[in-house]
This record gives structure tokens, sequence and C-alpha cells, in this order.
């Protein structure tokens, strides 16, 4: 049976051992445990974050906290590889769905970034961030993905160029893909619906990203992202 795990980021998890005591003070998640999930004394749950994770059994339920029982601390589930999803502005639902299943692939940052073509020029960051942390505490990451601000492509290369990621531009006009095992940080390109612009490509090529492509079908953007991570990070 899968417990349920609730992210709690400023807590300090790693020096928690069997038997020590723990209480959940953070509003939203005692309102989760309580009122929508009707947690009770001898439930098992799981909180983490970074620093560790650990399973605890419910002790007490009240209105503003939950007491716990550490039972055991658990191994974790972490990315080694730095894995960035650059995607272009999309439509809301669809940049949602995005975020959503990339979390749940090990993507540890994702850049919202407006293209020559994007569709939109604004996202519901709060919203965003909140749908990350659930599909991070659903598939079992501890690392829960780094949601950038929005910035223009020109900004965004800059910053991982500086970094030292190798990124990979998806296009249908690109080579073949041919992971490269010794590549610790790669960022994934993908564009708008109507494709990258020539102003978008003038940039790629100034910053030396790979331009690949992921087979002759003609993928939606938010396909396109899924497949990218699957092919590239895995």
């Amino acid at each position: 049976m899968r417990l349920h795990r609730f992210y709690l980021e400023n807590e300090n998890f790693e020096t928690l051992t069997k038997g020590d005591i723990f209480v959940c003070k953070n509003g939203a998640v005692v309102e989760q445990m309580s009122r929508v999930l009707r947690a009770r004394t001898g439930d098992h749950v799981r909180f983490f974050n970074i620093s560790g994770e650990c399973e605890c059994v419910i002790n007490t339920v009240g209105k503003k906290e939950v007491l716990c029982i550490v039972e055991r601390n658990v191994e974790p589930l972490l990315q080694t590889k730095r894995v960035v999803l650059v995607q272009s502005l999309i439509k809301k639902d669809k940049f949602e769905w995005v975020a959503q299943k990339v979390t749940e692939l090990g993507a540890t940052d994702i850049y919202p970034v407006i293209t020559e073509r994007s569709e939109k020029r604004g996202l519901d960051e709060n919203r965003l961030g909140k749908i990350i942390i659930e599909a991070t505490e659903q598939s079992g990451w501890r690392n829960v993905p780094v949601l950038h601000p929005i910035k223009v492509l020109a900004e965004t290369l800059t910053t991982l160029s500086k970094e030292k990621v190798v990124m990979y531009l998806l296009d249908m006009d690109g080579k073949e893909f041919v992971k490269q095992n010794n590549s610790h940080a790669i960022a994934i390109f993908i564009g708008p619906e109507g494709g990258w612009g020539e102003q978008d490509k003038s940039l790629f090529r100034a910053y030396n990203a790979q331009t690949i492509s992921l087979g002759r079908s003609i993928l939606r953007s938010e396909t396109a992202a899924i497949v990218g991570v699957i092919t590239c990070a895995h």
C-alpha cells in the first residue's frame, strides 16, 4: 500500500531517528491530513524534503498540528543528473500538465520561456508550484524541481551556458539523438506549437545548442516535452 507523502520545506529530517517525536504544524498539510484524508491515530505517513525522509506513525491529529512518532528513515529517491526542461509558454492547462509529468519523470529544473512564437506571456506560478510539489509527493522523488521565473529565451540560454549545461534543441530537422553518459547536466528545449522561429534558431546556433530529432512524427509541444525528458534523461 502506497503511503501518503508530505513535503515540508523547512524541516530537518536528517536528524530524526526511530522513536523521535515529530510535530507537523504546517497549516496546509495539517488540514489535508485531518479534513481531506481523515487521518487517524495509527496511520502511517511520510514527511520529506531534500534533507531526508522519514516514515511516521500518527499519534494525535489536532486542528493545528499532527503529532507523530518516527518509525524509520527512508532511503532517498534522488535524481543524480541535473535534468532541465526549458518549455516555451503554451496554454495554461497544457503547461501545468507538462510540469506535472516531467516532475514525475525526474526533472530537476523547469524554465518557462518566451520564444518568438510563444502563444502566451504568463503563468499562474503559485498554482504551478503547488502542482509540482504534489507531483513530487506522489512520485516518490525527494528533490522538488526548481520552477524558475519566466524569461525570454536569450536570458535562459545565457544562464545555462554559464552553468556548463549540455543543451539539446528538439527539432525535426535535427540529427538523431545519441545519449552521452558523461553528461551530468542537460537541458531540453521544447518550442511552441508553431515551432521555433528563425530568431530562436539563430540564438541556439550562437550558444552551440545541439539540434536533435526524436523521430519522424510531428509531436505537440506538450508531447515533445515528455518524450524529450524520457529519451534524453533516462
